[in-house]
């Protein structure tokens, strides 16, 4: 992971899509690079990138005390950002896709078929499940146990959600819900420690960071600035370089203006 994808001039935005939404053509691209980036083996690989988040890295930020400043969405967001360049050096048209569970067509039918078939163009489908490191002493592979559909989370309760003013109060709502959604899917991503080798974990994140990006937009700039400058290892960059997706080179909808960062 270098700096200098984080401090260069500001890049194009790319825009990451609504799983539903996404092209035959967009589906294969992203479905390529995660089968190339479990094919490898060393820190630009998947099983790299996938510890990061519980075993054998354990930097992810979780429940903070009410007292302390959250950094669990900057810290995601970061780390989605690098996962994504992983992706991208394996196939540069490649973006991650976000999955909004508490859409209507969310509650009727669960998992989407491109995260949930057994084979894509006659192939194993890399985003149903990931191989886990043996040598790790857990699950050799992901598997999932998803609850009912109507049992997701709400778009009411995501709605309330948005409503929070303060910054901390806000996270710690948002962070309850992504937890929800965790345990409904079962398996692997129920366990903060195997969650991120899940495939559709990453699905998860993009959704949890577009509902924070979208509440930016109207809650702006907000984040304590002595935190701005406090790292997010193991990432090369600060929370402040993780406050505007746009410095980042993507964005969630061609309308969304950029965040103003303190």
């Amino acid at each position: 992971m270098s700096a200098a994808a984080a401090t260069a001039p500001k890049p194009p935005i790319r825009h990451r899509k609504n799983v539903y939404f996404l092209t035959p053509g967009q589906l294969a691209s992203l479905r390529e690079a995660f089968a190339a980036v479990q094919g490898i083996s060393d820190n630009r690989g998947y099983q790299f990138y996938a510890g990061i988040h519980g075993v054998p890295g354990g930097y992810c930020v979780h429940n903070p005390p009410p007292t302390v400043i959250s950094l669990f969405l900057p810290w995601h967001r970061a780390y989605l950002y690098f996962f994504e360049l992983a992706l991208r050096d394996q196939v540069p048209d490649a973006m991650l896709t976000w999955w909004n569970w508490a859409s209507p067509r969310a509650h009727q039918r669960g998992i989407p078929a491109a995260f949930a078939a057994d084979e894509a163009d006659g192939q194993p489908n890399p985003l149903l499940k990931a191989a886990i490191d043996p040598s790790l002493g857990g699950p050799h592979e992901t598997h999932r146990e998803p609850d009912h559909p109507a049992n997701l989370p709400t778009a009411n309760a995501v709605q309330n959600v948005l409503k929070i003013q303060q910054f901390n109060r806000f996270s710690a709502r948002l962070e309850d819900i992504h937890g929800d959604f965790h345990v409904w899917v079962g398996g692997e991503m129920g366990r903060i420690d195997w969650a991120a080798y899940d495939p559709i974990f990453w699905a998860h994140h993009a959704n949890i960071d577009r509902l924070w990006a979208r509440w930016q937009l109207t809650h702006s700039p907000v984040f304590p600035r002595a935190y701005l400058d406090h790292a997010l290892p193991p990432f090369p960059m600060t929370v402040r370089q993780t406050l505007d997706v746009s410095q980042l080179g993507y964005d969630y909808a061609s309308s969304t203006s950029h965040v103003t960062v303190p």
